[in-house]
C-alpha cells in the first residue's frame, strides 16, 4: 500500500476513485474532532502505529463505525419517507 502514494507524472482526470486509501482516508474525515488523514505515506505509517496499540484501534474503529452510521442516517433522512405503493 505504500506503493500507492508514490507520485509518478500528472494526477488522473476522470471519475473519483474508490480505491481503499481513498475510502478510508473519507472514513477518517468524517470523525469528529479528528486529524486523521491518509493522504500520505507518513499518514500510513501513523496509522500502522495505531494500529500496533490494540485499545487504541478499537476505539478508533469504532468512532469510524458510528461517524459512517450517522451519514447514512444523514443521507437517509435527506432522502425523504420512502411511499408504499400499493398493489391493485
Amino acid at each position: 500500500m505504500s506503493g500507492y502514494f508514490v507520485t509518478e507524472g500528472s494526477k488522473f482526470k476522470g471519475l473519483p476513485l474508490t480505491t481503499l486509501p481513498v475510502v478510508l482516508n473519507r472514513d477518517l474525515s468524517r470523525i469528529i474532532n479528528s486529524n486523521l488523514q491518509l493522504k500520505s505515506s507518513y499518514d500510513l505509517e501513523h496509522l500502522r502505529s495505531i494500529a500496533q496499540q490494540r485499545d487504541e484501534w478499537t476505539k478508533l474503529t469504532a468512532r469510524i463505525r458510528v461517524a459512517a452510521e450517522a451519514s447514512q442516517s444523514e443521507h437517509r433522512d435527506a432522502k425523504g419517507p420512502k411511499s408504499i405503493k400499493s398493489l391493485s
